[in-house]
Parts: C-alpha cells; structure tokens; sequence
C-alpha cells in the first residue's frame, strides 16, 4: 500500500504546474490513467490527488470531459489560526505596522510571522511558498518590488487570501489597505499655505512605479500655484540617505534659495531634509511630510501621521471578510484617514 503522503505530494506538483500556468484555466488536467505513469503511483493516489484539488475548488470534474481547472475570484473559507507578512525588509515604517498588526491579531488569537522577502527569488515564489505549507493568509507590502497581476489571479485561485498595504493594486483578487493621499498632501499644503503663504515646495522620490509616491506628488500637482515647486530625489540612490539630501541642497542653492515651506513625500524624506536645513542654520524653514519617523519629533518636524493601529485593524478585518464572507467576497480598497501633528 503507498504511503498516503504521496496523494499529497502529488496535489502540490498539481498545484504548481497551475501556479507556473502549465494548466491554464478552463483547461484538462492530465487523465488519471498518464499522471499516474507519470508520476509513478496508482490510481488510487491520483484519485485523492484530484479529490483535495476538487474540496479546494481549483478543480472540477465534468463528466465524459475529465478534470478541469477552475480560477476563482471568491475568498478561501478558512481560519486565521497563521498570518504570514511578506516585506522586502524590516523598515522603520514597515515595523510599526508590524507591531501594532501583531498586537491586533494576538487579540483575535491569530499567530503571525513575518517573512523577509529574499533577493534570490520573486515575490510570486515566495507566496507560493508560503501556500505550500498551508499558509492561506498574507499581507504583503510590496514597496518598489514588482508582481504580475496574473501570478495574483493564480494564488488567489490557488486558495490564497490577501491583503496589500500601503499600495493600491487594480485587481479584483485582493484587498488594498492604504493612507488616504488626498487628505493626507491636503492637509500639509493648506498647514503650509497658511503659514507660508509665498511659494513652496514639494520634495518627493523619482519612482513613480510606486502607486503611493505617484498618487502624492499628482494630488501636490492639482493643488501647487503657478509658483510651486515640485523637486525629484532619485530613488535609486537612496540607501545613502543623508549624503544623497547634502548633495541636492548644496545644487538647489546654487540656482536659488530654498522655499519657506517645504512638504516631503515621506518620513525618511523629511527627517533628512529638516537635518541638512538645520546644519546649515537654516531652522526659520517651515518642514512637513507624511508618516512619523523616528527623530521628526526632536527636530520639530510637522508631520501627518499614519493611523498603523487602525489600518492594522481594517488589514485583519479583509482576511477576516475573506475566509468568513468567501463566496460574497468583493476585493476593495479601503483608505484611512490620519492626523495632522504640529511640532
């Protein structure tokens, strides 16, 4: 008698061929009789293979056709017992959601883990590895790495239920949790219109790839006067933050002095920029960004801060409408709505 790990086994290699788009949707699985010369085990085994994908919904058997593959956009009904994170690092920014994620989650008797997403492989590799072994529930924030929109169709296929932070992804096979931009930017150009009523500037990273760095500065570009700056730093330059802030105003001064007030497309952005102004004595300009970076508080830096507690919350509460509401599940976009703090 085979050993019953081999029905699973085989499930999984079913699983990847569907994954890596061997088998596209609509399309036959191979019949019992050549999986089971293929894979060198009975009938028997290939019949439980196909029962599993079958419970699972990636299948459907349709008699005198065989076995067909079967895409679903619906969530996976199942527990929240695990919840992977997958982020490409540790972040500042990333790590506070971590905490404040992990706390909400423990209330609600979840276990997370946190996966550094590796260099060597792609995001759509590491979430199907994470389905592999049986983990149905991730959160991913992507920051300026790359994943197809169709890898997104097949995990969710697959039985993955997901929830991207920080990104707006167009896709119907997954929530999105995000700031709300448009009040964020709204809120620190009126605070510097008020104050700094003459020209001012907006400082934000190249990447436009990125669906939070493009939407801030095209929300800044609705907004900004005739007057209004809007500045570029390279993105791919940034690992050398402080050098790399140096280096820009040492070239913006030799063309014209800088602004009165100055909006940074993020915390690390203005954390840099507020050390370089106040090293070269400039500390009368008026500096303000998005997102509470460690050091914004000791140097008087305004800043619209992030709601992480409850985007942590709307972040379970997806998983949460995905594995309960599975086949009334609607992918959405839920923005929050955080608060201004002066400094």
């Amino acid at each position: 008698m085979e050993n019953d790990t081999l029905y699973l086994a085989l499930k999984n290699r079913i699983y990847e061929k569907i994954f890596r788009g061997d088998y596209q949707e609509g399309e036959n699985i191979s019949p019992e009789r050549v999986l089971s010369e293929t894979y060198n085990v009975s009938r028997v085994t290939v019949r439980k293979a196909l029962a599993l994908l079958e419970k699972d919904g990636i299948v459907e058997r349709v008699q005198g056709s065989g076995t067909r593959v079967k895409f679903r956009e619906a969530g996976y009904p199942g527990t929240l017992d695990i919840i992977a994170l997958l982020a490409p690092a540790q972040k500042p920014f990333f790590s506070t959601f971590i905490e404040h994620f992990q706390r909400n989650a423990e209330k609600n008797d979840s276990l997370v883990l946190f996966k550094q997403h590796s260099q060597e492989e792609t995001v759509e590799d590491s979430l199907f590895k994470l389905l592999q072994k049986n983990i149905h529930n991730v959160v991913i924030w992507l920051e300026d790495l790359k994943l197809e929109r169709e890898s997104v169709r097949r995990l969710r296929a697959l039985g993955m239920n997901m929830v991207f932070f920080d990104i707006i992804l167009p896709t119907p096979y997954a929530d999105c949790v995000l700031l709300d931009n448009r009040a964020a930017v709204t809120s620190l150009f009126n605070f510097l219109k008020a104050r700094e009523p003459a020209d001012i500037a907006y400082i934000g990273w190249d990447n436009l790839q990125l669906s939070s760095i493009r939407e801030r500065e095209s929300i800044f570009s609705e907004l900004r006067g005739p007057s209004d700056l809007l500045i570029h730093i390279p993105w791919a330059e940034k690992s050398n933050l402080a050098a790399l802030m140096e280096k820009f105003f040492k070239e913006f001064m030799e063309y014209r002095p800088f602004p009165a007030g100055l909006m940074c497309a993020d915390g690390e952005l203005g954390v840099a920029l507020k050390k370089v102004l106040l090293e070269h004595g400039l500390k009368e300009k008026t500096v303000v960004s998005i997102d509470d970076y460690p050091a914004a508080s000791d140097l008087a830096l305004s800043v619209y801060v992030q709601p992480f507690e409850q985007m942590a919350r709307e972040v379970y509460q997806c998983l949460l409408e995905q594995n309960r509401q599975a086949d009334q599940w609607r992918a959405s976009v839920r923005l929050v709505k955080g608060n201004f703090v002066e400094r």
